[in-house]
């Protein structure tokens, strides 16, 4: 039969299936499928990555053109005339990253996208942005990151005139955001729903009401607004006592909480998180690197979390058997632990989290049958392998997956990876650690 035997809404749903690259491939073969993958249904979620705008054919924009691409990191760029092109070329674009750019006044042609939804400035020179971002006033997200451009003050002020910003990453210099500004913030902001700060090396410690505006201490002119309605919130580079015991007390709508400690610390008399944690009844999202050892925080740990992440902490089998206790409904575990103990964690994983539905893990040579043990868990259906891998896996592990899927009956479904490096994401918020016991 040949490729058009078969209604093309059929190979539609076929190609759903595939990988980018897959499509890729499928496409290069005949007309036919070149014209269904095209569509942009089948691209829907896609990212593409440009290194010089200006050096790209009419046809690659046609093809662009034809998928509706509304996903754009831009690797680097170096003029307004780049920009504009850009806009031109693709005026729906609906998210922006902006890897480096070195002309200060790129951000003006901005303006020209006026679907843009999410807007990501890295490592760039902009002294207008502040003068730009008022004009974007549809942003529901902004990161800016590792930026050279006006002072704070001037910063925080642009930000604010965003009325429809639901997720803000802010992720400048060495030190927190002043309290007064980040007030300002969150009272102008009434829509803000995610926030991610960079708390820098200050170790200063912040007031106890940092995350906590005062209707007394509003401005003249500014919106008046009830209690914050922040559900997930970030701080990337903390280490305690910056933030106080009782620091997230006017954060109760907090359903995500997400700490990346800078370093590890054997003290755990010094430990917020375990306070933090009782203040946050509505929590199902809570992921932690590095910091503490578990055992600090492995019994305050809700019961209403369904997600858990914990990445280069130490920990030992008691610790995690106590915080299994807490969470008897979790659904999804990244566990990546460090541990003094000649011991495999993966063994213990049926027993201690049995309603688990997806579950990231290294392999680290596991014993065959220690790994095979994952196939006990009935309601798993996702297991993610983060061992690195320089091409593809070895044909050891390879072996060792198919048989999972023969005595899972091929329920559970298989990922390497080595926690690839999505370009939307800035350094900041990746926590991929090459890391070693600590002493």
């Amino acid at each position: 039969m040949s490729v058009t035997g078969l209604p093309e809404e059929v190979w539609y749903h076929v190609f759903e299936f595939l990988s980018p690259p897959d499509k890729l491939s499928v496409r290069a073969s005949c007309k036919f499928f070149k014209r269904v993958i095209d569509r942009p249904g089948l691209w829907r979620n896609s990212t593409v990555y440009l290194e010089k705008i200006t050096s790209y054919k009419s046809h690659f924009w046609r093809t662009l053109s034809k998928r509706k691409t509304n996903s754009v990191v831009v690797l680097k760029a170096s003029g307004v005339r780049e920009w504009t092109e850009l806009g031109c070329r693709l005026p729906w674009l609906a998210s922006l990253t902006i890897q480096v750019c070195g002309d200060p006044e790129a951000l003006g042609t901005l303006r020209r996208l006026n679907k843009l939804k999410r807007l990501e400035i890295r490592q760039c020179r902009c002294p207008s942005l502040a003068a730009s971002l008022p004009s974007l006033l549809q942003l529901t997200h902004i990161g800016i990151c590792e930026v050279v451009c006006a002072p704070r003050t001037d910063i925080i002020n642009a930000v604010s005139q965003l009325p429809n910003l639901t997720s803000l990453h802010y992720h400048e210099s060495n030190k927190p955001i002043p309290k007064a500004a980040l007030h300002k913030i969150l009272r102008c902001l009434p829509n803000l729903k995610h926030l991610s700060l960079k708390m820098g090396a200050n170790q200063s410690p912040l007031p106890c009401d940092y995350f906590c505006p005062a209707k007394a201490n509003q401005m003249s002119g500014e919106p008046v607004c009830g209690a914050l309605g922040l559900t997930s919130l970030e701080l990337l580079n903390y280490m305690d006592p910056m933030l106080s015991p009782v620091a997230l007390q006017g954060l109760p709508s907090l359903k995500s909480l997400t700490v990346q400690y800078r370093g590890w610390t054997l003290d755990s008399s010094l430990c917020h998180l375990k306070t933090w944690l009782s203040m946050l009844p509505l929590l199902s999202e809570l992921s932690i690197s590095l910091g503490y050892q578990l055992g600090a925080y492995a019994n305050s740990v809700p019961g209403t979390v369904q997600s858990l992440s914990l990445k280069g902490v130490v920990g030992e089998l008691k610790a995690l058997w106590e915080m299994a206790q807490k969470v008897p409904d979790l659904l999804c575990l990244h566990l990546d632990l460090c541990c003094h103990e000649r011991h495999s964690f993966i063994a213990e994983v049926p027993q201690l989290f049995p309603k688990l539905q997806i579950l990231k893990i290294r392999h680290h040579n596991v014993p065959e049958t220690e790994f095979l043990q994952l196939s006990q868990m009935s309601y798993l259906k996702c297991v993610e392998v983060l061992d690195p891998h320089n091409l593809s896996p070895n044909s050891a592990l390879m072996d060792l997956t198919h048989k999972l899927h023969i005595q899972t009956n091929n329920r559970v479904h298989v990922i390497y990876s080595s926690e690839p490096k999505d370009r939307n994401v800035c350094f900041c918020a990746k926590s991929c650690f090459n890391f070693s016991v600590p002493p």
